[in-house]
């Protein structure tokens, strides 16, 4: 029965109409799934099953938008068995989980985001080191996810007539349908990787890449790009859960806010479509801004001196 289950996960990855970065994912977890059943000798899980791998997972300690998306993709493969006469809807009433819908990830201050940089480009002598800048920087002020960062190409760089832009493939986007305003500095610093890699001219090739152990180059990765940023996190010592390589879109939201510019504008530039995401960042900055703790510490230490002064 399990093995029937594991086919009958291929069959429904072919079914979806999905990009193949989400089958990819959508597999992983279903194939965790049958590896759960397969630990605990389930072979004809029900409803109860279901309930016992939610809790498993809450157990696990997983953030609360992994489980939520465990339960979704259940919820439509158990959908799809029950449409093709496979079995029934085991998922039928299960509740899902409350995502917070605040970010656990946080931002860095600008002295930490000067001290990144600051190391990245004293390692700035070789072809690696100059690229690593250059993404940094990228990160930084534009707000850009890593995938939109793997997908630019040389080409991408373009001239507005009001400065330099890069066009990007946004999340869910099939098109390179929008853009971000390159800063002079950036624009350098790519222009410096770019001489060093000999590839000014070749503009069909991709704006980064890494070299693999034949020497061949190739387009870098979403996850090479993410671990060379948390490289860099722990360069100054953060090397907690709190920081990862999504923690630069979070800096250059809540920077801008801090810097003055409006929730609009930030909406904009991080290509939200739907403001309250954004204001997701408003509320984080003026909860960093807020003196609360502050004035009640105060309140109850002063308190506290004064009493034992009298005694």
């Amino acid at each position: 029965m399990n093995n029937d289950i594991l086919s009958e996960v291929t069959e429904y990855i072919a079914f979806l109409d999905l990009k193949e970065i989400s089958k990819v994912s959508y597999k992983k977890i279903l194939v965790s799934y049958y590896e759960y059943l397969l630990a605990n000798n389930i072979t004809s899980p029900n409803r109860g099953v279901i309930l016992s791998y939610k809790e498993y997972l809450i157990k696990r300690k997983l953030s609360s938008s992994s489980i939520q998306k465990t339960l979704v993709v259940l919820r439509g493969f158990y959908r799809y068995l029950k449409l093709q006469g496979m079995g029934e809807d085991i998922t039928l009433a299960i509740k899902g989980v409350k995502v917070s819908t605040t970010y656990k990830r946080q931002p860095l201050t600008i002295e930490d985001i000067r001290r990144i940089m600051s190391n990245a480009r004293r390692k700035a002598n070789t072809t690696k080191g100059k690229r690593n800048l250059a993404i940094l920087a990228l990160l930084f002020t534009t707000g850009l996810r890593c995938i939109e960062v793997e997908r630019a190409d040389i080409e991408d760089i373009d001239d507005s007539g009001h400065g330099h832009i890069l066009y990007i493939q946004g999340k869910g986007r099939d098109d390179k349908d929008s853009y971000v305003k390159l800063t002079p500095d950036v624009y350098e610093l790519l222009m410096s990787y770019l001489t060093k890699r000999d590839q000014i001219l070749d503009k069909s090739n991709p704006l980064f890449t890494t070299h693999l152990r034949n020497g061949r180059e190739v387009r870098m990765k979403t996850a090479v790009i993410r671990n060379m940023v948390k490289e860099a996190f722990r360069s100054i010592g953060l090397d907690s859960r709190a920081f990862s390589a999504h923690s630069t879109r979070h800096s250059f939201a809540t920077l801008s806010l801090i810097e003055g510019a409006s929730i609009l504008e930030v909406k904009e530039s991080l290509r939200h479509q739907s403001i309250t995401s954004t204001e997701i960042y408003s509320h984080l900055v003026e909860k960093m801004k807020s003196g609360t703790s502050e004035l009640v510490s105060k309140a109850i230490f002063k308190s506290n001196k004064k009493g034992e002064q009298s005694e």
